[in-house]
């Protein structure tokens, strides 16, 4: 019996293909969509979850008290040290120094780690569960040693067996691989690819034995990541009471009054704003709700659809029930065609999914490519998925069976009482639709604006170089080398230019006042070119002098604005110690400039100082006259090979760095834009199922009006008339939503759009186009039907 319903249910599909093809499309892309949604989201809230002991694992981070409280993470090397040797309650200690960048030679090439090094101890590894494929963790306890990971070292040695080789840092440090690590989890925010031993720290980092790196308690930085496993996670608060006590034992207990210091847990980091990475919790909602839409959007055009395919099958219902077929058993006919059209639609979305996920850990993850987590949660979701939409979408098939009159059936009258619903569930969708068509418009414009604008300064044409501590000693030939170019309006040797994703900062001592001020300002550090270089502009005195020994500074408006300067001349020749800057030697303001941003446009303009530190250079800036720069490049790369034969030569244009800034903005805005593409298929193929049944419902009419002289266009508007109704009222009810969720949006930004009627009006015409364009091509093929046929059928 079952095999006899499961033949007839292949059969019925086959036969009416264009309502299977449209049901699995609209399913699958929907299943597709919130099965990728789910992966995202599950991957994300699984980072660093898969380590034995998450619960009881913190990281050590600071805040800074002053005005506004500044957070972050990371701590010295002497604080490790001591809470190390000093703490009871904590089992275990980690340095993790990651974001590394070290040259390698192997063999003949030359590998530059772009970030991706760190220095660890074994205990890092006894701490966070990344498996060994080879070798012991113990071995990175010893000097001169490095961990790979086994894509890295697939990279550097091929298919050979590389444990044992050697590994030359900086062409004269060898280093020996000790061991493969399993790279396959991802999801970790405390993962490198390269571990150099810690205890080779000194070496490899060349830090100078008189250097306080060591000893020194002040020498915080960020990427000096303290984690801390305590015996019992009850023990946290007794734990940051400690860390103050050492604090004020080693360092000055003066320090407690501007700094605090807290415990962050582990596995708290991924989504932390103030601390950690930020991962946004409100694109995570956003995306489930985009699945819960387009799900919605899915299952009510399978419901029009499935109420077009009854109507058209009336017929043979009718005659089943006269043959003497039960009410049951047209209804497991029914389910079980639902069962067939459901997984058809499942496997359709399997081979989406796999083909999107490819491209999308390629084109939007390349450095944290979406894995799925748990397999056998996603296969039982895909079950619950193939289970509950089939019961779903038999509701309808359940009603129509138990509601449907013989007679009425035999003559095609059966039509159900579901039209202000149909209705209804289209302009719902319709408004899901362009919600987010809307919303993508918004946040397109948005990402550019903050991609493109430039807040006191100007990008245009310029190129960086990055450059190591040990050429700053040769960079006179640099310099010689640029200012020879006739293709060179300008050039800059800088720390970080501005709108720059690290920021440099401290505490000011102004005027030769006994306190500091209880602000911070950030640093811009440069030679005296670097205003021209990028077009800051100077409004009183004149540009510093790049002069170590008597320094001199540059402040923004910002600056002057906040120590009580509203004429910017007046605080010209005022004495200004910069702490962390050139604190060495007490500066003089020689000059203010207009206010530009140093940081992303996600942040407000910040008080900022100018000035000049050679210790801190790492990049030139080159500003070209025209446009082609490809000989300048060719030329620097020629010359570099020549000066710094053991290093990469390497250049990115100014505005990729920039636009590096906005990547959680730009990740949002390509993810709403295949949203918006998914929902506006779905509302399309649900107005291509509505419209069959509209047509069925009027083929005699059809018929008649065209005996009756009734000309093609004519039909044609008749029958899309209601479309173009729905899509206004659509566009109606989505406006005022889409409008309050934007400008929520965009509130969190302090540079931003505004929302010009034109955003609205550009909506409304893509979606009046779509639906004229898909209405229209089934219009017209009812309206150039045979009349006689449609008479005949009738």
């Amino acid at each position: 019996m079952i095999k006899t319903y499961f033949r007839s249910a292949l059969r019925q599909l086959l036969k009416h293909s264009y309502y299977t093809f449209l049901t699995i499309a609209g399913l699958g892309l929907a299943i597709a969509c919130s099965l990728f949604i789910y992966s995202y989201n599950s991957f994300q809230y699984s980072f660093d979850q898969f380590h034995t002991d998450k619960d009881r694992t913190f990281l050590v981070v600071q805040d800074l008290k002053l005005e506004q409280v500044e957070h972050s993470k990371g701590g010295s090397y002497a604080m490790y040290n001591a809470i190390l040797r000093e703490i009871p309650q904590v089992e275990r200690t980690v340095l993790y120094m990651d974001n590394k960048d070290l040259m390698l030679r192997i063999a003949d090439q030359l590998y530059k780690t772009e970030g991706k090094a760190a220095f660890v101890s074994s205990e890092y590894f006894n701490t966070l569960n990344f498996p060994w494929l080879a070798g012991s963790p113990k071995d990175l306890d010893q000097p001169n040693t490095v961990a790979l990971t086994k894509t890295t070292a697939k990279t550097y040695f091929n298919n050979d067996n590389p444990l044992g080789k050697t590994i030359l840092v900086d062409s004269k440090f060898p280093v020996k691989v000790v061991g493969i690590i399993d790279d396959r989890n991802k999801n970790s925010d405390f993962r490198s690819e390269i571990y150099f031993s810690q205890s080779s720290l000194a070496t490899l980092w060349q830090i100078p034995q008189n250097d306080g790196f060591f000893n020194n308690w002040g020498y915080s930085n960020s990427s000096n990541n303290i984690l801390v496993t305590l015996k019992n996670a009850a023990d946290k608060n007794t734990v940051e009471q400690a860390i103050h006590t050492l604090v004020a034992k080693y360092w000055h207990k003066d320090v407690l009054q501007t700094f605090s210091y807290k415990l962050l847990p582990l596995t708290s980091y991924h989504f932390d704003t103030d601390y950690g990475k930020g991962t946004q919790r409100t694109l995570l909602s956003i995306l489930v709700a985009i699945a819960i839409g387009v799900s919605i959007m899915a299952l009510v055009n399978y419901s029009n659809i499935t109420f077009a395919r009854q109507m058209n099958r009336s017929v043979e219902m009718g005659v089943r029930k006269v043959l003497g077929c039960s009410k049951r058993q047209l209804y497991i006919q029914f389910l079980i065609e639902t069962l067939i059209l459901t997984a058809a639609a499942i496997i359709f979305a399997l081979v989406l999914l796999l083909i999107f996920s490819n491209w999308a850990n390629q084109a939007l993850f390349p450095h944290e490519p979406v894995q799925i987590v748990h397999p056998r949660s996603f296969i039982a979701i895909i079950g619950l998925i193939w289970v509950l939409t089939s019961l779903l979408t038999s509701i309808y098939p359940l009603i129509f069976v138990n509601k449907m009159d013989i007679q009425q059936a035999l003559k095609k009258l059966t039509i159900g009482p579901w039209n202000f619903s149909r209705k209804t569930l289209i302009v719902f969708q319709n408004v899901i639709a362009m919600t987010l068509l809307i919303a993508t418009f918004v946040i397109v414009l948005q990402v550019n604006h903050l991609k493109n604008t430039d807040i006191g300064f100007s990008r245009e044409q310029v190129i960086l170089l990055p450059f190591t501590k040990k050429m700053i000693q040769s960079k006179a030939k640099i310099a010689h080398f640029i200012s020879n170019r006739t293709d060179v309006q300008s050039y800059t040797f800088s720390d970080n230019p501005p709108s720059s994703e690290k920021v440099w900062g401290g505490t000011i001592q102004f005027d030769n006042k006994t306190e500091w001020e209880k602000w911070p300002a950030r640093y811009a550090i440069g030679d005296s070119t670097y205003i021209s270089t990028f077009n800051i502009k100077l409004l009183a005195g004149r540009n510093f002098n790049d002069n170590s020994k008597k320094p001199e500074f540059l402040i923004n408006q910002n600056m002057a604005t906040a120590l009580g300067y509203k004429d910017p001349n007046d605080i010209i020749g005022k004495s200004l110690n910069a702490g962390g800057l050139n604190e060495e030697q007490v500066g003089i303001i020689v000059g203010v400039v207009a206010d530009f941003s140093t940081n992303s446009l996600n942040d407000l303009i910040s008080p900022t100082v100018i000035g000049y530190n050679e210790t801190r250079l790492k990049n030139v800036a080159i500003k070209l006259k025209g446009t082609d720069h490809q000989l300048l490049v060719k030329d620097l790369e020629q010359q570099w090979k020549n000066w710094y034969p053991d290093e990469v030569f390497q250049y990115k244009f100014y505005d990729q760095q920039i636009a590096q800034l906005y990547k959680k903005e730009a990740l949002l805005e390509k993810l709403i834009w295949i949203a918006a593409i998914v929902a506006i298929s779905i509302s399309m193929l649900g107005f291509l199922g509505l419209l069959s049944i509209n047509i069925l419902k009027r083929t005699k009419e059809i018929g008649i009006r065209k005996v009756l002289g009734s000309s093609v266009t004519g039909i044609i508007v008749l029958l899309s008339q209601d479309f173009f109704k729905w899509i206004t009222i659509a566009f109606l009810l989505a406006t005022p939503l889409a409008y309050y969720l934007m400008n929520r949006w965009l509130d969190n930004f302090p540079f931003r759009i505004s929302m010009g009627w034109w955003i609205f009006g550009l909506a409304f015409c893509i979606g009046l186009i779509l639906t004229t364009a898909v209405v229209s091509l089934q219009s017209i093929k009812a309206a150039t039907a045979n009349p006689v046929d449609s008479l005949r059928d009738e």
